[in-house]
């Protein structure tokens, strides 16, 4: 919260003191708004700086620009930037985050009657870069609510979030050892919403929220020593406060591992790694019948997967952790069907570090796995110590860390370190938060 209070205080003075400087010239523009001229033609001469990172104030020079915003646009290669202040002969704009190398482009006028102009030569664009400890205390493995600073996470393995970035932690915990829980950490805070006990909610691995995001839906991995309960799936609302567990769905051996929510149909999607097969819930009174069976992965059991939707919905994506792999399948939200699973990146029983197109990649038990807004997939590669990236087109490389090096250290991704990263989530500003499993804290990535 204080980088961030930081950064907006920074942003609005410099903001200020930018456009301060030009008040005696365009005072009377201030006054009087008004669209370009009609009869005259508007002309785009230049921008500056030629370089700089999110925020940087990007001054548009031109010829006939009008003062009404409404009938202006500026974008540095194809993402909106921020209109902060105008007058007839230059635009003050803000260069916005994620914005990559690319031509600035002015768009002027309404409706039909648009005008795009382009830069002759590109902005430059520089992105921030950090590995930084969001929560936990490095190798304390025991569980204490509290600040970020001072509270302290068991065995965290899997992430999730709200529309609202609130952050949701599941440490790792059996039954009756009362050692798992469900976390929230928000504005500075960790707290423990419920812990593994006797009921329902025994063994999480995964969860999600449904789009309404009034529910989160968990799976579970039974284990016979230390569980009670054989509920695979369960429910846990927000009107109770994240409190009160509801069980969905009982099978006989239910090792429940990951879980996706189709973000078009709301439809779930969990597996069983006992069976190998991905099954969908079925709303259903006797939670004995509560699910559809689907497909195999590969055709083989004894998978352990974890299960991200493509934003448009079209596509499950299924990192099988224990084959070193990830596959990728077409959903149709008519039929709410699977089509054949296909091996996507990396390959099948091989593990290893290796970037490349698709199956010429390696990886070593690649666990959560989620799209960022642009399409991309991040991969916890758990025993690789380290964040990758694959494209929409299958090119995997390292995002952060020290491939095959355990340890922990902060600082820029390429020398960052981790120690068995499991579970990610992907923020509204695209940061990535990371479980660092046996450092035993909770990790954030930014690289715009």
């Amino acid at each position: 919260m204080n980088r961030l209070f930081k950064f907006s205080l920074v942003f609005a003075v410099a903001a200020t003191a930018f456009l301060g400087c030009a008040d005696n010239d365009i005072a009377e523009d201030r006054r009087v708004v008004y669209p370009p001229d009609a009869n005259k033609e508007s002309k785009f001469v230049s921008f500056s700086p030629d370089s700089g990172g999110v925020g940087t104030q990007l001054i548009i020079k031109g010829q006939n620009l009008g003062t009404d915003t409404s009938y202006l646009r500026v974008t540095v290669n194809d993402k909106k930037a921020a209109i902060i202040g105008v007058r007839n002969d230059y635009i003050y704009a803000v260069v916005p985050a994620r914005a990559d190398t690319g031509l600035v482009k002015l768009y002027v006028g309404k409706g039909d009657n648009v005008k795009e102009f382009v830069s002759t030569k590109e902005f430059r664009y520089k992105y921030k870069r950090n590995v930084s400890t969001l929560a936990g205390q490095n190798g304390n493995a025991s569980r204490d609510d509290g600040e970020y600073d001072v509270a302290t996470f068991r065995r965290p393995w899997a992430l999730f979030h709200d529309n609202d970035d609130v952050i949701y932690e599941m440490d790792e915990g059996r039954g009756t050892n009362k050692d798992g829980a469900l976390r929230k950490l928000y504005e500075g805070l960790v707290e423990t919403l419920i812990q593994c006990s006797s009921g329902p909610f025994q063994s999480p691995t995964a969860a999600a929220f449904n789009i309404a995001q009034d529910t989160i839906y968990m799976v579970h991995l039974y284990n016979p020593s230390n569980c009670t309960s054989k509920v695979g799936l369960i429910a846990i609302s927000r009107a109770s406060g994240f409190v009160d567990v509801k069980p969905l769905v009982r099978m006989n051996d239910p090792k429940c591992t990951g879980i996706a929510i189709n973000p078009v149909n709301n439809d779930i999607i969990f597996n069983n790694q006992s069976d190998g097969y991905l099954y969908r819930y079925s709303e259903n009174t006797n939670i004995d019948e509560a699910y559809t069976r689907l497909i195999r992965v590969n055709n083989a059991t004894n998978t352990e997967l974890k299960l991200a939707f493509s934003n448009d919905g079209r596509y499950l994506y299924a990192a099988v952790k224990n084959r070193h792999c990830i596959f990728r399948m077409p959903y149709d939200i008519t039929t709410k069907t699977l089509g054949t699973a296909e091996l996507w990146a990396g390959q099948w029983d091989t593990s290893g570090y290796q970037n490349g197109i698709g199956t010429s990649a390696l990886f070593d038990q690649p666990s959560a796995i989620e799209f960022d807004e642009d399409g991309n997939l991040y991969v916890a590669d758990k025993y690789n110590h380290c964040i990758r990236r694959i494209t929409p087109d299958g090119e995997v490389s390292l995002y952060a860390g020290m491939p095959r090096t355990s340890g922990y250290k902060d600082g820029l991704p390429d020398v960052a370190m981790f120690n068995c990263p499991e579970g990610l989530t992907i923020l509204s500003d695209q940061s990535i938060i990371v479980a660092d499993r046996e450092n035993h804290v909770i990790r954030k990535v930014v690289v715009e």
